[in-house]
């Protein structure tokens, strides 16, 4: 008999890539406030992360069934998230990898990508992201060796020289981004995770791998470069791209090796439609079921 239940490792890749969605689109925004002190931004704001993960977890194993008004609530918010979320990786997508695109038919291409996505259950959805979970860690690793050519120490600057307000500022921008996208866990049933007893320790385990993505591509930028040049970059991490394409051995497949960065805001996106359709449709239930 098939196991029609959502695995721990398939929810935890699922959970990476939440926690991974927004930092290729908005770190910049953080950089631009905290300046040389992101990285304390960053560790700040992954601290209240998870702290607030537990709250959702918490959450997630008491949810009982909402009414229509709530629902109606709730898929208004994240239709609103959506769109943004789907602006954003559409300029991501035009300025860095299609620039001569239009921006309406990468636009109309990542909503029928979506859309085909969403078509699937969550257990589908999070075995699609196991899978491109394996397909993400070797193009990660040879970013990093490739990227490791171009680091200079000579960037390295004295901490704390941004003033707090600035850095506690950054903080709670990069916790605001984290907890949306980290959110979308409540919307997937608690009845349907197989082995639930041992889910939060998985899950932390994939937020924590997360933010460890995150700071270990926010230092390869930051020792790479100066830091007005990130404040002057829309997108900063395509910078290590542009380095990997002028020191590494697969240069000329730079930008196809950084196709891990659309993985979390494509499934992201895919999943924000799950939710809204279940929601939508009245067939979305969020009592547990011990």
């Amino acid at each position: 008999m098939t196991n029609k239940k959502i695995g721990l490792l398939q929810l935890a890749s699922l959970t990476f890539f939440l926690s991974i969605s927004s930092f290729p689109l908005f770190l910049e925004k953080i950089i631009k406030i905290s300046k040389s002190d992101t990285i304390i931004s960053i560790i700040l704001g992954s601290i209240l992360v998870a702290i607030a993960f537990k709250g959702i977890l918490v959450l997630r194993k008491r949810m009982k069934p909402i009414n229509k008004y709530l629902k109606i609530s709730i898929c208004l918010i994240l239709s609103i998230v959506f769109i943004y979320l789907l602006l954003e990786t559409t300029n991501f997508i035009k300025n860095s990898y299609l620039s001569s695109g239009n921006f309406y038919s990468i636009l109309i291409l990542i909503i029928l990508m979506c859309l085909i996505i969403s078509l699937q259950s969550y257990k589908e959805l999070a075995s699609l992201s196991l899978i491109l979970g394996f397909i993400f860690i070797p193009l990660f690793a040879i970013n990093i060796i490739g990227s490791t050519f171009s680091l200079d120490l000579t960037y390295l600057k004295v901490p704390f020289t941004t003033n707090f307000t600035d850095i506690l500022k950054g903080s709670l921008l990069f916790f605001l981004y984290e907890v949306i996208a980290l959110s979308l866990i409540l919307f997937i049933p608690y009845k349907e995770i197989d082995n639930r007893k041992k889910q939060d320790k998985y899950l932390y385990l994939a937020l924590l791998t997360g933010v460890l993505v995150i700071i270990i591509e926010y230092l390869l930028l930051y020792f790479s470069t100066s830091i007005n040049v990130l404040t002057d970059y829309n997108y900063p991490f395509m910078l290590t791209i542009n380095s990997l394409s002028s020191t590494f051995i697969l240069g000329r497949l730079s930008y196809i090796i950084s196709f891990y960065l659309l993985f979390a805001p494509l499934l992201a996106l895919s999943l924000i439609i799950c939710v809204i359709k279940q929601l939508g449709f009245d067939k979305y239930n969020l009592k547990t079921l011990d």
